[in-house]
């Protein structure tokens, strides 16, 4: 008896519903609409931001908050690696805690004495996959259907898209030139509760804001942790770009100033390297049972390789000694971006603003009547790229602001960079 296999592309699966037909194949297009609600809205902004960073050609970019790879010390990554494989397989290669690996928990409590007055305990850490896990985790652990996360505005528009993607509702609070305004957390409690959305938790970025590249003070510090708790809110610290201060400098973190009603989340994807996927989670010992018990239910655990490289440059000091340069090379390329707008940009639109950062990789740029969002068009034209402010505020409002990343632009293309966004603003006024 002979057998035949058919291998047209009758053979592909139809949605649930349809009558499988070998004449009709399903159309690709097709499962569009059979996606989640939650995921037909699109490529999202920060995606677009991410394409953007990675078009190359002759493009000035100033769009993706990346770090600049040639800081990366190849040589002693490629070291670690080769060491943790051939000396630790069986934890290196393999799957680890859900919480992390117990070594490398150890040598990132030492290492928060470094610059905060205390320490977590065991059980109030745990390694995630990078901030945006962390984010992720605590939106699985707390976040109900149609419960409120309050937001500063601006703020990180990638925490936006994981507090939606979980079923939550982004509520702004109000800034202003010194950042988060306190006397706004209370107002915002009380929109989100008018519109049928319990506010469960505060998200802020203390030091050198995404995308503001503001610096919070302490004593605005404090009173976010006074009014969390007078409103039983969780506050989220994102504290991305604690390390990056450009003197190396330092001010007490909301953790350590409020650790009953805090969750400090930090990555180590601008210092160390974004490919190993490394940060953590500290905060009151339920909530990170809750994200462990939330990780194990998504990636299972952090990898375990870029575990032991993190630990092994914790503990021999390499990572501590990297710091200074990173901080020189990127106060170099601020205080070069900063020239450029006094040069050409100050001259042309003399009613322009911008913030000056003390650390971090970004300053936000105020160009009064002018779309931003359009001008992100002809700026692409004029071979220059950034991201404009509408998706950094919850409502995506119509937005004069833009925001420019000076961590990976060559300091020799700032000059250029800055002439052809100055052509850009001519053509669309």
């Amino acid at each position: 008896m002979t057998h035949t296999t058919s291998t047209s592309a009758s053979s592909e699966p139809t949605p649930a519903g349809s009558p499988a037909s070998p004449e009709a194949p399903t159309p690709a297009s097709a499962w569009a609409t059979r996606l989640a609600r939650r995921a037909q809205g699109g490529p999202s902004e920060l995606a677009a931001v991410l394409a953007l960073s990675g078009a190359g050609g002759d493009l000035v970019d100033f769009s993706g908050g990346f770090p600049d790879p040639t800081l990366f010390n190849t040589g002693l990554l490629a070291e670690l690696a080769a060491k943790a494989i051939e000396t630790r397989p069986e934890v290196s290669l393999q799957y680890a805690s859900n919480l992390g690996l117990p070594s490398l928990r150890e040598a990132l409590r030492a290492d928060f004495s470094r610059t905060q007055s205390r320490v977590p305990e065991e059980d109030e850490l745990i390694v995630t996959s990078g901030g945006v896990d962390a984010m992720t985790l605590l939106s699985k652990a707390l976040l109900d259907p149609g419960d409120a996360v309050l937001v500063e505005s601006p703020s990180y528009l990638g925490a936006f898209g994981v507090f939606r993607t979980h079923e939550g509702v982004c509520v702004p609070m109000a800034g202003d030139a010194a950042g988060l305004d306190p006397d706004s957390i209370g107002p915002a409690v009380a929109t989100a509760r008018a519109r049928g959305a319990e506010p469960k938790m505060l998200y802020v970025i203390p030091d050198f804001q995404n995308p503001s590249g503001l610096w919070l003070s302490t004593e605005r510090r404090q009173a976010i942790i006074d009014a969390a708790r007078r409103h039983g809110l969780l506050i989220i610290e994102d504290v991305a770009y604690r390390d990056l201060a450009f003197d190396g400098t330092t001010r007490p973190s909301i953790w350590e100033l409020g650790p009953d009603v805090t969750v400090q989340i930090g990555t180590f994807s601008k210092t160390f390297t974004p490919g190993t996927r490394m940060g953590w989670a500290a905060g009151p010992a339920p909530v990170i049972a809750a994200l462990a018990e939330a990780k194990t239910n998504t990636d299972q655990c952090a990898g375990a390789l870029g575990q032991c490289i993190l630990e092994d440059m914790l503990r021999t000091g390499h990572y501590t000694q990297a710091l200074p340069g990173l901080r020189e090379a990127y106060g170099q390329r601020g205080r070069a971006l900063i020239g450029a707008f006094a040069q050409a940009l100050a001259p042309a639109v003399p009613d322009a603003t911008w913030t000056e950062p003390a650390g971090g990789f970004f300053t936000w740029v105020r160009l009064p009547g002018i779309d931003t969002k359009e001008l992100a068009t002809a700026a692409a034209s004029h071979g220059v790229a950034f991201v404009p402010g509408s998706p950094f505020y919850a409502d995506a409002r119509r937005s004069e602001h833009l925001r420019m990343s000076f961590s990976r632009t060559p300091i020799e293309r700032m000059p250029e960079g800055v002439a052809r966004l100055v052509g850009a603003i001519e053509s669309v006024r």
